[in-house]
């Protein structure tokens, strides 16, 4: 039986149109700033080179805590694409750090959390560009249609509030 609604638009979609809410950004934000120290606590502070001397069970139970990101990934709208390149660094972090003693010294130089962390930093930023865009381009179209000098301050300075987050992004 088909089903006549239409599918939900992605994340991704939805940001590159403008149309996130701030509450939606608001929530992804979050999430980053969640994988980035759960990224820490397991590559800086050096818990999956410690966990990993437990062979099989240390190495799993950083390996699924690692899936936590791609879980944040997934939630922000990440490609597929970058999903799997995510997974891969999970998986060769896993594979290798749970041959004894040699994956023990790799789980030391190897940080394949951060770098997930900094590929979902990387598409955030990305998607609040494009909001931050579409605010721009709305508070723009609407001082085109309001007579010249009748724009308040308010306005022009969220203008050029966002016009600076945007050079500096």
């Amino acid at each position: 039986m088909k089903s006549d609604t239409k599918p939900e638009k992605s994340i991704k979609d939805r940001a590159e149109k403008g149309e996130l809410t701030k509450e939606e950004l608001e929530n992804i934000k979050k999430g980053v700033k969640r994988a980035e120290r759960l990224a820490f606590v397991l590559d800086s502070a050096m818990v999956d080179p410690i966990l990993g001397i437990f062979v099989g069970a240390g190495d799993a139970a950083t390996g699924l805590a690692g899936l936590y990101i791609v879980y944040e990934a997934k939630k922000a709208g990440m490609s597929n694409w970058e999903l799997a390149k995510m997974i891969g660094r999970q998986g060769l972090d896993f594979l290798v750090g749970d041959i004894p003693i040699v994956g023990d010294i790799f789980d030391f130089f190897y940080k394949g959390n951060k770098k997930n962390a900094a590929a979902l930093r990387a598409h955030f930023e990305k998607i609040e560009k494009e909001c931050m865009r579409k605010d721009l381009a709305e508070l723009e179209k609407e001082r085109v249609g309001t007579e010249k000098g009748t724009v308040g301050n308010l306005d022009k300075m969220k203008r050029d509030k966002l016009k600076e987050r945007i050079k500096t992004s």
